[in-house]
């Protein structure tokens, strides 16, 4: 068993990564569970591409496996709190969960083993999320999408046999999931600058140092996993996502909850983060290239009123599929007076570093945007079933559901992010000299 390096301090303690790693788990188990009885929890799916070996190799090692848990394949289940109760119910005492799937088999595996306080060993089938490895669960719960706090996995076993036979979406998801860290760093950027959330910075190394290496090439599943892996580590390392999503992540949790398809299919998470990564990286470009300090001040708009905040956050939520407290959270950001005025001074003056550090950190729209496409992954919305009223919406809507400061906080509290989000509504598109209800028709 080959062990990889893991950064101190991690709640992970062992990390095998290798062909063949499903052999490793039974010393895995012996290490680090004290030979608990394995529970393995997949889908049908993933039960045939890795959890039915796995459970005769922990059969054959003498580990008594449980009865496995198997979710069907369809309908395809989603990372949603309200089928933790499932699994805790079935969970027998004393076991070692072991999730064998994807990020929602992860997530909720993850998340019953936090209620029941058990430590979990996760076999991933694909390299297509960062959550791994990560602290926290991303699920929906009572409709809004969030991180619920949970203990990352006390053990990895990554089979590359099996990760390079996982379809290839998967892999492009995971391609796409893994270079939004590129737009999400800038955004942290953005916080940092204006003294709202400092960076770490063995946080921000962990994952920035090696990005653009790990992203080089799409072909090379084993570096996306590392990447992917790496990003799970910094957010055991600062106990909340920031190191890995901005924007990006909050435009895609809108479609999450709104359940976006695409030719009758749930897209995928990183399919939805990478056009989101492409909307962000726009948003920025529109933002700062060619503009300064004085064009930021002379075209900012004139503040709203409270009521007018809370109408445009009704009619934003008017759907009603994105909890009942996304409101709350979305007037509790919400700047007038005195604070905007000082927050606005404070853009102003900190305006060229934003413009620089940012620029510094992106990768240019148009390439990374090649990029995507070299790694079969979408960048048009309409790829992954959004048409534009559904994308722009999505980018205006984005802004209210975290407290998180992202570009979107930028341009709203200058009154500029519906006219941005316009422009990269026709940039995404593909025709920029489009009217909006033209490309929306």
């Amino acid at each position: 068993m080959r062990l990889l390096p893991i950064p101190p301090g991690m709640e992970t303690e062992a990390f095998v990564m290798d062909s063949g790693a499903l052999r490793d788990v039974p010393e895995l188990v012996r290490r680090c569970f004290q030979s608990r009885r394995p529970w393995i929890v997949a889908d049908d799916n993933t039960w045939k591409a890795a959890g039915s070996a796995l459970f005769g190799i922990l059969k054959t090692a003498g580990l008594a496996p449980h009865e496995p848990f198997i979710f069907p394949a369809v309908p395809m289940i989603h990372a949603d709190n309200a089928l933790t109760p499932r699994l805790t119910d079935a969970m027998p005492f004393d076991c070692v969960p072991v999730s064998v799937g994807g990020g929602t088999i992860n997530d909720l595996v993850k998340r019953a083993s936090a209620v029941t306080r058990h430590r979990y060993l996760c076999v991933p089938t694909a390299s297509s999320v960062d959550g791994y490895t990560s602290y926290g669960a991303a699920m929906t719960d009572n409709g809004l999408k969030k991180t619920l706090p949970c203990l990352a996995p006390l053990a990895v076993a990554a089979d590359t046999d099996v990760l390079k036979a996982a379809p290839a979406p998967m892999a492009a998801s995971g391609y796409a999931d893994l270079a939004a860290k590129v737009a999400g760093g800038a955004d942290w950027v953005i916080a940092d600058e204006l003294g709202i959330e400092p960076i770490r910075a063995d946080v921000w190394e962990l994952v920035q140092k090696d990005l653009r290496k790990w992203i080089s090439d799409p072909s090379d599943i084993g570096a996306i996993f590392l990447g992917l892996a790496a990003t799970g580590y910094s957010m055991q390392m600062y106990r909340e996502s920031r190191p890995a999503s901005g924007a990006e992540h909050m435009i895609s949790h809108l479609w999450e909850m709104e359940n976006l398809e695409f030719k009758g299919v749930p897209v995928s998470h990183g399919f939805k983060v990478g056009i989101g990564t492409l909307a962000s990286t726009a948003l920025m470009e529109w933002l700062f290239n060619g503009h300064d300090a004085a064009w930021a001040r002379a075209n900012a708009r004139p503040p709203r009123t409270e009521s007018e905040r809370r109408a445009e956050v009704d009619g934003l939520l008017s759907r009603g599929c994105y909890g009942a407290k996304t409101g709350e959270i979305a007037m509790g950001k919400f700047l007038s007076g005195e604070a905007l005025a000082a927050r606005r001074e404070l853009i102003f003056a900190h305006w060229d570093a934003l413009a620089k550090r940012t620029a510094d950190c992106l990768i240019p729209f148009d390439t990374l945007k090649s990029m995507f496409r070299a790694a079969s992954c979408p960048v048009v919305p309409a790829e992954i079933g959004l048409d534009a009223a559904q994308f722009e919406h999505g980018i205006l809507a984005a802004q209210l559901i975290r407290n998180r400061y992202t570009v979107l906080d930028v341009l709203d509290e200058l009154g500029l992010l519906r006219e941005a989000a316009d422009a990269v509504t026709l940039r995404m598109a593909g025709n920029a000299r489009a009217s909006v209800a033209a490309v929306r028709g």
